[in-house]
């Protein structure tokens, strides 16, 4: 890709990606350049933070916005402003040799000056979390500064309510991919360096395996094609990347896989649970761990790995995907986490043994509701890969020809899905669990939440484009739609006064039954919704 070819200079990127490449990067709050830099403009004192447990796409993120708002000092009109980086439990010590790193503070070791820095703020930007929770020990601090919040964020399901700008895309691979493209139209090539390009480019290999998961959207090449253009040694950020790891991490992670790794192959699932003394035994913290549910993904028929670790006080979770679960869904039902399709994290505050025995329960009982949904024909939830207990039945030959059917149909919606709406040229958002929104008119009112009655009107027609309900008036509690549970969370995403597109894949509508009338069974459905009011 070579802008001189083009014979022109364009100095905005939606521009030229749509003349370029026919493609356009859409942010899904569609928020103007005009409304970051507003913002930018006025502050003084800037206080930036990610998540917990920060990994790659949080500290490039952190790192590279250090980077571009310093840029944007000599290449724009913003007045001059002081800004401080943190990180709750600071940088992991393998991703230090990122740029600007040395000018972290810590939650850990730097509390107080931290919460004094939040205090004196006059603009918060927060990156690759969706609410304040994610900042641990500084998210009280948080919540008690009366400075405007910034959220950069890929996360489904951002907490608009606790941020006065959301620049927020769940289908773009990473929050560094998301900055790129947001600072790339705002402000144009200018303000991108060799450390802020390296700090970009870092978050989008970790967040991708570098390159092989999260990659289905043009722009993450596209991204990565520029960022490699600035100046960067994408060969030398692999290789810090890959190759850091300590012997007692290394050692850890062949344990780990050895004898704290169960695999159930009839399931394609896999669960790694770790005690903190087996941690304590090699001498490694948490941060260590990261990457290591990546490896049990390697496993060739393994489709779902869940790693289960004890810290004090609480147990963490980190799930992963290939092609079959949802595990931010599977993470919401288990603890309320949550994250991506593919990619997801949980809380737990029971004991690790509770926890375990909640996990496996949970995913032991979705077997029994599979089989037995797909017996007596009804709703089937047909995402969810399930796991059964060691000392559990082994699934008859029937019902594992049963799942797999059910898996295959799934995959032909899918694909079914996809195709309409590419022959529409409709740039859709997905939500979880396969549903897909497109809004057609930003509303300006508050957003649907649990419990909150709803005022629809909306027009419904199948795969095949044909009316099935036209022009209908409705209200309904959020929360409490049973069955066409995908409608109650697809409003959860639109405020009033919106309208939206939105495609329900079969298990998400009203199953293999269908509702007894005019939807068939295991249709797939179009709803042309308009949210009319919305009482909290």
């Amino acid at each position: 890709m070579h802008l001189v070819s083009c014979g022109r200079k364009l100095g905005n990127i939606l521009m030229y990606m749509e003349i370029e490449c026919g493609y356009k990067v859409d942010f899904v709050d569609g928020w103007q350049p005009e409304a970051l830099k507003e913002r930018l403009a006025a502050a003084r004192r800037i206080v930036m933070t990610a998540h917990t447990n920060a990994d790659g796409d949080a500290v490039g993120s952190l790192t590279a916005m250090f980077a571009l708002l310093t840029n944007a000092l000599t290449h724009s009109h913003i007045n001059a402003f002081t800004l401080t980086p943190m990180l709750p439990d600071g940088c992991p010590e393998d991703l230090t040799w990122l740029p600007n790193t040395d000018k972290i503070l810590s939650g850990k070791t730097d509390l107080d000056r931290c919460r004094q820095a939040i205090a004196e703020a006059d603009l918060i930007v927060c990156m690759d979390l969706n609410n304040l929770d994610r900042t641990g020990v500084l998210a009280d601090a948080m919540r008690a500064s009366k400075a405007p919040r910034i959220l950069f964020d890929h996360h489904i399901g951002p907490d608009r309510e606790s941020f006065d700008l959301v620049i927020s895309d769940p289908e773009i691979s990473s929050t560094c991919e998301l900055i790129y493209w947001a600072f790339r139209t705002t402000f144009g090539r200018e303000v991108f360096d060799v450390d802020a390009a390296t700090s970009l480019f870092t978050g989008l290999c970790t967040d991708t395996g570098t390159f092989s998961y999260s990659n289905r959207q043009q722009s993450l090449y596209l991204a990565a094609a520029e960022l490699s253009q600035m100046g960067i040694d994408p060969m030398e950020i692999n290789r810090q990347i890959k190759n850091v790891f300590s012997e007692a991490r290394l050692k850890f992670f062949g344990y780990a896989m050895s004898e704290l790794l169960t695999v159930y192959p009839d399931q394609s699932a896999a669960l790694m649970v770790i005690h903190q003394e087996d941690m304590l035994r090699f001498g490694v913290e948490s941060a260590d761990l990261t990457g290591l549910v990546n490896e049990v993904m390697k496993l060739r028929d393994t489709d779902c790995a869940i790693l289960i670790r004890e810290e004090e006080n609480r147990v963490r979770l980190s799930l992963r995907s290939k092609r079959f679960t949802d595990v931010n869904r599977l993470a919401g039902e288990l603890f309320d986490g949550g994250g991506h399709t593919r990619a997801a994290g949980a809380t737990s505050y029971l004991s690790l043994g509770e926890t375990v025995k909640k996990v496996k329960k949970h995913l032991g009982l979705l077997v029994t509701l599979l089989i037995f949904t797909f017996h007596f024909s009804l709703f089937i939830s047909c995402n969810d890969v399930p796991v059964i207990e060691v000392q559990q039945k082994k699934p008859s030959t029937t019902d594992v020809d049963l799942i797999n059917t059910n898996r295959m149909l799934a995959q032909r919606e899918s694909t079914d899905i996809e195709n309409f709406a590419a022959r529409r040229n409709w740039t859709m958002t997905d939500i979880g669990s396969g549903i897909k929104v497109m809004k057609t008119r930003e509303g300006n009112g508050p957003v649907a939440d649990y419990n909150d009655t709803v005022a629809i009107r909306y027009t419904v027609r199948n795969i095949e484009d044909k009316v099935v309900y036209e022009n209908v008036d409705d209200t309904v509690v959020i929360g409490r739609l049973q069955p066409n549970r995908g409608v109650d969370f697809a409003l959860r995403t639109l405020n009033e006064g919106c309208r939206a597109t939105v495609i329900l894949p079969s298990e998400e509508a009203y199953g293999v039954p269908g509702d007894g009338n005019r939807i068939g069974k295991r249709w797939v459905l179009i709803y042309y919704i308009e949210v009319v009011k919305i009482n909290n």
